[in-house]
């Protein structure tokens, strides 16, 4: 057998050979052109799987079901003499084979399983990390629409300011009123955040960023600090004067206090005459340069209430195309506590500044 089985490697493409020969099981260790295969047997059942075992050569099972099938145990085991023990240790060996291969198979089984649900694991926690970021994409679209929602009511509340400040009577008290009014709209809709600690010596400049702790706000120095120390400030499109102890620099320190000796000038009341000296300060001045007119007159309102108690205000709206200064005549025109407004003097800024008298 093992001679035709040689000849027929030598000679033909293929050959697949059914035996019972244990010798020929081991050929294939001899030579690497042979490989061994065979069917699993069911000893339960005695039936055939019909499962191809590859690399397993099969053993024989012809005693084992002669004794199932109820042959005397003691021809049995004479056959088993008859046989010869090399055969007995080859279906030993080969049963071992098989005992490992089906532990493989269980632990292939368990391997497969464990990395199913491995999967799955992962699945859960991908769907979980999404709806987490979908959650919190909903959490900041619902704080937008309230940050939005709290700007439209402070726009509201402050045009009610104005409409009321312009229908009634005309005097330095309801032009005070208002402007406290504002001033709590402002402290209502921008609370003050805790400021950090504080490092004196900044002194800032024109043009310099610096931050408003209770306002939360990043802004733009206009103008340094007067002798009242006051500075205007711009962030986004508003502008305000503010006091020199409520900034800091964008690193924490915060301003430096210069004492200077108060001035010995005294500003004309609303109720002067035309012709009383005229003392501009940055309380009685608006700088409304690079503004657009709607923006510009939001500005220009802040600014005729905090100067009722000067009686004028300079407003600086620059040259330019002349269509800033058009929109604040007409603005000053129609507005009830301007009394009369003219273009300054050349050395105060000629054509780029308008010095309005209030009533």
């Amino acid at each position: 057998s093992i001679a035709l089985l040689q000849y027929l490697a030598n000679t033909a493409q293929l050959t697949v050979a059914t035996t019972h020969y244990g010798e020929l099981k081991a050929l294939k260790y001899q030579d690497q052109r042979f490989e061994n295969a065979s069917v699993e047997f069911d000893e339960s059942s005695l039936q055939p799987t019909y499962r191809l075992l590859w690399g397993i050569p099969g053993r024989s099972n012809a005693l084992t079901i002669a004794r199932r099938l109820g042959l005397k145990p003691e021809v049995v085991d004479t056959a088993k003499t008859l046989v010869g023990g090399v055969s007995e240790d080859v279906n030993q060996v080969i049963s071992g084979l098989e005992a490992q291969r089906r532990s493989q198979e269980t632990k292939a089984q368990a391997a497969e399983l464990l990395l199913q649900e491995s999967e799955l694991l992962h699945q859960e926690v991908a769907r979980k990390a999404k709806l987490l970021q979908e959650r919190e994409q909903q959490l900041k679209l619902n704080q937008e629409r309230e940050v939005q929602k709290a700007i439209a009511q402070a726009r509201e509340e402050i045009a009610q300011v104005i409409r009321q400040l312009q229908a009634g009577p005309k005097s330095a008290q309801n032009a005070h009123k208002a402007t406290e009014a504002l001033k709590e709209i402002t402290q209502r809709h921008l609370p003050a955040a805790p400021p950090p600690k504080p490092k004196p010596g900044f002194r800032p400049q024109v043009g310099d960023r610096i931050r408003i702790p209770r306002l939360n706000q990043t802004a733009e120095v206009l103008s340094t600090a007067d002798e009242d120390s006051e500075l205007t400030v711009r962030f986004g499109l508003m502008k305000m004067t503010i006091a020199l102890a409520d900034v800091e620099s964008l690193d924490g320190q915060k301003a430096e206090i210069i004492v200077k000796p108060k001035s010995t000038l005294t500003t004309a009341p609303a109720t002067a005459s035309p012709t009383a000296p005229l003392v501009r300060t940055s309380k009685n001045t608006v700088d409304l340069r690079g503004a657009r007119v709607a923006d510009a007159e939001m500005d220009l309102e802040q600014a005729i209430s905090q100067a009722v108690t000067y009686g004028v205000l300079w407003v600086i709206h620059g040259k330019g195309t002349g269509r800033l200064r058009q929109g604040v005549h007409a603005f000053l025109e129609r507005h009830p506590l301007i009394d009369r407004f003219q273009l300054a003097e050349q050395a105060e800024g000629g054509a780029g500044v308008t010095i309005a008298y209030l009533k």
